[in-house]
């Protein structure tokens, strides 16, 4: 798949290092947009992303997939893996587990915050909550920075 025009620099690398340039790079990440998230917020403490409706038939109950949850647990986890790692450690999964507590009606919201951890090993917990606050699911994943390496599309 060649590199958007509009991202001159690898989609997977934020342009800087602020609030304002992550939360600008968690927006134009493509499985963001694939998965329908949107980040509302990006520190080095949190980050929020929402999403406002599923981009796949929901359930027969009309809450999002659970593996779409997943998905989108397992994607803040990364971003905020990203965010905590040294600078060119690309983070991968190493383990994700999830929990959920009730059907995951959208509007969602999707709140990452690191954990703890070392040099190379990140661990994150992804909170999913509906429009009422009630929680949705718990998610804890282990990330490896420097566990995955991107290939350059020219």
């Amino acid at each position: 798949m060649p590199r958007r025009a509009e991202h001159p620099e690898p989609w997977w690398l934020p342009t800087g290092d602020t609030d304002k340039h992550w939360l600008s790079w968690a927006n134009a990440l493509p499985f963001c947009g694939d998965l329908g998230l949107q980040c509302e917020e990006f520190t080095r403490d949190v980050a929020r992303f929402r999403m406002a409706r599923p981009t796949l038939t929901p359930n027969p109950n009309g809450a999002v997939n659970g593996g779409i949850v997943v998905a989108a647990a397992d994607q803040a986890m990364a971003a905020m893996a990203m965010r905590i790692s040294d600078p060119g450690q690309l983070p991968a999964t190493g383990s994700l587990h999830i929990q959920f507590h009730r059907p995951a009606l959208a509007p969602l919201l999707f709140r990452a915050s690191p954990l703890g951890g070392g040099r190379r090993m990140k661990f994150i917990e992804v909170v999913v909550e509906d429009a009422t606050g009630n929680r949705c699911a718990t998610s804890q994943g282990t990330m490896v920075a420097g566990g995955s390496s991107a290939v350059r599309l020219d």
